[in-house]
């Protein structure tokens, strides 16, 4: 069976605008409809903007575990997630501010984001790429991540996994769906996985369940109840200190964490979505949605490697004992209103909604705690979590965050060849700090933002699509929910993009290729005052400028070839940073954790009938630890391979080795002297099965 059709989920077989030939179902998903990228039901031809959708199955297949991992072989995702959370390179910017993770389309307001879990859980991954504040608000200049979720089905489906691997590690996924009777069906998912980890103390563990109920109690009316769930205990291991700025290999396992580390994240997630169906012409949906989490941590974070003197040993100095509730709620609803009418005889669709939600995040810590302790570094003993008189745990403080927004998208189709796409968007968000250790940092503050969008879509040839697109951004200066008092006096940053690009399927969609050039400017960074470095404003400006390409190719029956590269010049344009009270300015350097080159290439080949070989090669250029550009966190390519061999219909079980030269390589980086690692070679054999 050829790989791409093994993988084309059937609702998609199915679409009547789907382009097949060959029996290649659009391998780029370049005719498939993306929710996260517009509210207007669009293609990603139809899009003046860079989109890519990841197949649900095809990430299972490929072994990835983690949404990140199946991010980053995506055109120019770097996956820079470190101890715990979600860690995502776009387009010159980094962090969960700069490249937005949604699920179903819907954004969780959470400093620390954890969830989803495990891809098992998803239908697919949505990545738009540039500004994504028109469509969910401040943050996301970089880019945007969508997680849709498994959805109910109208045919019995069910499907598992087993894998086990290196280092004690094993999973297991099961999930089912269909109707129950008519007008109700359901889709139910369940995972959980377990490793002792390749470094000392590397234990880790992580639940996720999910289930949905969908309801039709008339031809135009649809009801979709759901909740999902998932308990993660990441593994306690803060990675390792450089050792004159560089690795040090003998100590790439040594865990330098206190013994009673913890870290624990439970999530909760419910919606109910209704969809109604008026006319033809009126479509309205609307999601109300309730999250709820609590996330845990104990841990010494920060380790520093202190050279050895005479006859003392090369210690190691552990600090930021940090003990940490977060505790947060939010509910909220999204509500859309789609219109399809005609403007001055030509066809139109418009789309007008809101947003609003209530957000409650309280913070229980041991903030001021500034214990440390030597250890030694090649032997050591961590000892028991250092507590400091006068820093107990206790509640710090509560944010709470009351928002509404109100949005618009419109596409104004002038004939087959060309037509118009924008959006607009106002977001108010009110925040108020309840400090209940110093009054004085109380304050109530609204970094209300207007942002929008227009391109157009040029089509020559159904199967060629030229497009062109200017959007603004709007960043936080850090997450709206653990927003300070010396953050609140400041604006949002904001930025702009310019875009040009092309998407062309030929040879009976036997190719595909995409390419797009951008220019984005962020303004309002926050840098040292020249004149009191101790004191931050908010003057400074970044820039990056790139190309992305992809490129998939059928050369004959059962081979596919799928290529994706980016470049990208990122820079400071105006930024100084104070270190030890001396200002020095950065402009000319390229933002930390941001590599200037990335590559993926991934092949898949069916040898023999119900046997596939498939593997993939990725590479990450250098990046640099500090805005000073001082610190370089080297280059690195991982390759991976599997076989696949599907013994009875529904069933398969695979061999895969992920990173087979067993590179070493910094994933992430922590504070200014860490490295956390990315996997060493691993093994993993798997059974599929689906019927």
């Amino acid at each position: 069976m050829n790989a791409a059709r093994a993988n084309a989920p059937a609702d998609e077989a199915a679409d009547a605008s789907t382009i097949v030939v060959t029996g290649v179902v659009d391998p780029l998903r370049l005719t498939m409809k993306s929710e996260g990228a517009s509210r207007l039901g669009l293609t990603a031809m139809e899009m003046p903007a860079s989109v890519e959708t990841l197949d649900g199955d095809a990430i299972r297949l490929r072994g990835d575990l983690t949404i990140q991992d199946a991010a980053a072989r995506a055109t120019g995702i770097v996956n820079t997630s470190g101890v715990f959370g979600f860690g995502l390179s776009a387009r010159g910017f980094t962090g969960q501010n700069s490249v937005m993770t949604l699920y179903d389309g819907m954004r969780m307001y959470n400093n620390t984001l954890t969830f989803p879990a495990d891809p098992w859980m998803a239908q697919s991954v949505e990545i738009l790429r540039g500004p994504a504040s028109v469509l969910y608000g401040e943050g996301a200049i970089g880019g945007a991540v969508n997680v849709v979720r498994r959805q109910p089905s109208e045919e019995m489906q069910a499907s598992g996994r087993f894998g086990v691997a290196s280092y004690d590690s094993f999973n297991i996924g099961v999930g089912a769906g269909g109707p129950v009777t008519d007008g109700v069906a359901f889709r139910a998912d369940a995972s959980f996985r377990r490793s002792e980890g390749w470094m000392e103390r590397g234990d880790a563990d992580a639940v996720a369940l999910a289930g949905a109920i969908r309801l039709k109690p008339a031809a135009n009316l649809s009801i979709t109840l759901s909740h999902d769930y998932s308990e993660q205990n990441p593994r306690t291991w803060f990675g390792v200190p450089l050792v004159n700025g560089k690795l040090d290999r003998s100590i790439r396992k040594n865990n330098y964490n206190v013994a009673d580390a913890r870290l624990r994240f439970r999530d909760n997630w419910s919606q109910a979505k209704v969809e109604w169906t008026p006319s033809d012409a009126l479509t309205i949906r609307s999601v109300f949605y309730h999250l709820w989490a609590n996330k845990y941590w104990k841990n010494a974070e920060n380790v520093t490697f202190v050279p050895g003197t005479g006859s003392t040993p090369a210690q190691v100095r552990q600090s930021s004992f940090l003990e940490l509730y977060h505790i947060q709620k939010q509910t909220g609803n999204r509500t859309t209103a789609s219109l399809n009418h005609g403007v001055a005889a030509l066809e139109n669709t418009l789309v007008v909604g809101f947003d609003v939600n209530r957000i409650s995040y309280k913070n229980v810590s041991n903030s001021g705690n500034n214990a440390t302790r030597l250890i030694d570094a090649a032997d050591p003993d961590p000892g028991l979590f250092l507590h400091q008189l006068g820093a107990p745990t206790r509640p710090r403080y509560t944010n709470r965050i009351r928002q509404y927004a109100i949005f618009a998208e419109d596409r104004l189709k002038f004939s087959e060849q060309f037509s118009l796409v924008g959006g607009v968007r106002y977001d108010r968000p009110e925040i108020t700090k309840t400090d209940y250790v110093n009054a004085a940092n109380n304050f109530t503050a609204t970094p209300d933002a207007v942002t929008w969008r227009v391109g157009a879509v040029y089509n020559p040839v159904p199967s060629l699509a030229l497009y062109g697109q200017y959007a603004t951004a709007a960043d936080p200066v850090g997450a709206l929910v653990s927003t300070s008092v010396t953050q609140s006096a400041f604006d949002l940053s904001t930025g702009r993009q310019y875009e040009a690009g092309i998407k062309h399927i030929f040879w009976g969609s036997r190719g595909q290729w995409t390419l797009a050039v951008y220019d984005i400017v962020k303004r309002k960074l926050l840098t040292s005052d020249p004149l009191i470095p101790t004191i931050q404003v908010q003057v400074g400006q970044q820039s990056s400028r790139g190309v992305e390409a992809s490129l998939f190719l059928e050369p004959v029956d059962r081979l596919s070839i799928t290529l994706n590269g980016a470049l990208v010049r990122a820079r400071y344009d105006d930024f100084a940073e104070s270190v030890g009270g001396v200002l020095f300015q950065r402009a000319g350097n390229r933002p930390s954790n941001v590599a200037a080159k990335t590559a993926n290439a991934f092949v898949s080949w069916e040898f023999a009938d119900n046997w596939v070989l498939d593997g993939g090669v990725s590479h990450v250029g250098k990046r640099y630890q500090d805005a000073a550009n001082s610190r370089v966190v080297p280059a690195y390519t991982l390759t991976d391979a599997g076989l696949r061999w599907q013994f009875v219909e529904g069933a398969s079980a695979a061999l895969r080795v992920r990173n087979i030269f067993n590179e070493t390589y910094a994933r992430a980086t922590y504070g200014n002297s860490q490295w956390v690692l990315g996997d060493p070679r691993t093994v993993e054999a798997t059974l599929h099965v689906a019927f």
